[in-house]
């Protein structure tokens, strides 16, 4: 059951997150507190924060209609997770870790890791 409410939330959030940078990535790089100064920007946003968090979102929506594939929605979603994170120690080292909202996500994503390394783990799967 928590697996399910894990992947409702995972759809609900990232598919959010995704809609909102794919269709107006002016109002979310304002909110997170980023710039564009081109259509570059725009695209980027649009793409990289867009397209990839909308389909996890999708992806996850998929998953919880059907549970063959939750297995491989958490393996990859803990690839990505992985990724953001090994990011977050980089910024860390580089004393850019400086604000309320960076902590906030990288809190999030820190759950996230951990949700996604027990359940695999109980799976009894390799994790990659």
């Amino acid at each position: 059951m928590i697996n399910k409410l894990f992947l409702l939330f995972t759809a609900l959030m990232y598919g959010w997150l995704g809609g909102w940078a794919l269709f107006d990535p002016a109002s979310y790089v304002d909110d997170v507190g980023l710039s564009m100064t081109s259509n570059l920007g725009s695209a980027e946003i649009r793409s990289v924060y867009g397209g990839i968090n909308f389909l996890v979102g999708l992806s996850a929506l998929y998953a919880l209609l059907k549970p063959q594939h939750e297995e491989i929605f958490f393996q990859i979603l803990l690839f990505l997770i992985s990724g953001i994170l090994l990011g977050r120690i980089i910024t860390f080292i580089y004393g850019e870790f400086t604000s309320a909202f960076l902590l906030g996500f990288t809190a999030f994503e820190v759950v996230y890791f951990l949700f996604l390394s027990i359940t695999l783990k109980r799976m009894k799967k390799r994790i990659f």
